[in-house]
């Protein structure tokens, strides 16, 4: 069906397209065509200016302590891309999705009452684009998003528990009302998770590297627990997990979709705890500052198998986990291996790169400059935890790790 220049705006849309096929722009004032393919080039080479397609925010954690990095480019696309963000029920069998309110976790989008006993409340978001690229007059890398391809990588469409699990039944399921579950293997959560369908997992890698991003590009800012809240543990390092652990989820349905907070008071003992709170990123609750979350598609080395210095990072493919082969080597199939620090501090700098990697480069920063958050690591733990549990305070946040255990911890 041929579409008139003045009517673009009434074309069928589209989901995908090829490398071959073309989209329409203005250059100079003139409409004219260019392909999937040149136009990803032509990005990518600098000759369009990444601004108008996209959104970014300045990596200035080379350059500076302070955290006020700021957000830059289309922040228009931003928002229509952050209106996508959010909870939705997905049914029990994973076949099928219903949006819920975006301010009212207790009901969907058109109002009727939610009944969760349909299936699992969970965060939806939709591929995100992105490219790392320095700036060559200031010599500082910027983060760029965009929901079209920019000539960087992806992060494919999310689709991950808005609260965390509880088993149910022999499964893993993701709706309010219930502590947490605990006290249970990765490879335990994994069958959990399994028993529900072949396509259920985990969440993984990929998650937290999203949402790490998300946080960016909406506050210019990598300190969350400024930007939101510092979560269950507070703001002060006291041991508050014996409390915090008979909480139950969905204390944010009121928070639907935004990015916000619900004071709380933690008392465990003698120690109260300092601006508590129940926090929501774009739907996805408490994911800081409460129980560490176990991560699936990443692993370390460790110095007690030969031929790993425990220095590494594995970043495997497919929906499973490692063999014990795979974890005294390296993955099957494709993966990418990264280099970790292998001592703890506050983190000064993330490996970042081209695929925006969210792993500690170098150490020496605080609670309020750099990245703002902390993380553990030794030479011999494999299980990458991330989020941190309540009693870790102000170490908390996007890029907290934790990676001293084993495998089968």
């Amino acid at each position: 069906m041929a579409v008139s220049k003045s009517n673009l705006g009434n074309a069928t849309t589209v989901s995908s397209m090829l490398r071959t096929d073309s989209v329409v722009v203005e250059i100079g004032g003139s409409i004219r065509r260019i392909t999937l393919e040149e136009f990803t080039n032509s990005i990518q080479t600098g000759s369009l200016n990444l601004s108008q397609y996209a959104f970014g925010v300045p990596l200035k954690y080379a350059v500076q302590s302070g955290t006020s990095w700021g957000v830059v480019g289309n922040t228009a696309m931003w928002q229509q891309f952050k209106a996508q963000l959010g909870r939705y029920l997905l049914s029990s069998d994973g076949t099928k999705m219903a949006k819920l309110s975006k301010n009212d976790s207790t009901v969907y989008a058109d109002g009727t009452t939610v009944d969760e006993t349909k299936g699992h409340i969970m965060f939806y978001g939709p591929r995100l684009y992105f490219l790392v690229k320095t700036d060559a007059v200031t010599g500082i890398p910027y983060l760029w998003g965009s929901p079209l391809p920019i000539g960087g990588h992806y992060v494919e469409s999310r689709i991950d528990g808005a609260y965390k699990g509880y088993v149910l039944n022999g499964k893993l399921v993701s709706r309010s009302g219930y502590a947490p579950s605990g006290t249970q293997t990765i490879n335990s959560f994994f069958n959990y998770a399994k028993a529900n369908g072949k396509n259920f997992g985990l969440s993984n890698y990929d998650f937290d590297r999203y949402m790490a991003m998300l946080n960016l590009f909406n506050f210019g800012n990598p300190n969350l627990q400024t930007n939101i809240g510092y979560g269950i543990g507070g703001s002060v390092g006291k041991d508050l997990f014996s409390a915090a652990s008979s909480l139950l989820t969905g204390a944010t349905k009121s928070l639907g979709d935004n990015c916000g907070k619900i004071d709380i008071t933690v008392v465990n003992g003698s120690n109260t705890g300092v601006d508590c709170s129940r926090i929501s990123e774009f739907g996805v609750e408490d994911r800081i500052n409460w129980q560490w979350e176990m991560r699936q598609n990443i692993y370390f080395g460790s110095s007690s198998n030969s031929g790993q210095t425990g220095a590494e990072v594995f970043l495997y493919e497919g929906n499973r986990m490692p063999t014990s082969a795979e974890l005294a080597s390296h993955p099957n199939g494709n993966y990418r291996q990264l280099t970790r620090v292998t001592s703890s501090d506050w983190i000064k700098s993330i490996i970042g790169g081209e695929y925006f990697d969210i792993l500690a480069a170098s150490l020496g920063g605080d609670s309020a400059s750099y990245l703002t958050d902390f993380t553990y690591n030794n030479t011999t733990g494999q299980l990458c935890l991330f989020g941190g549990s309540a009693y870790s305070g102000a170490a908390c946040g996007a890029f907290y790790v934790y990676s001293d255990n084993d495998f089968s911890v």
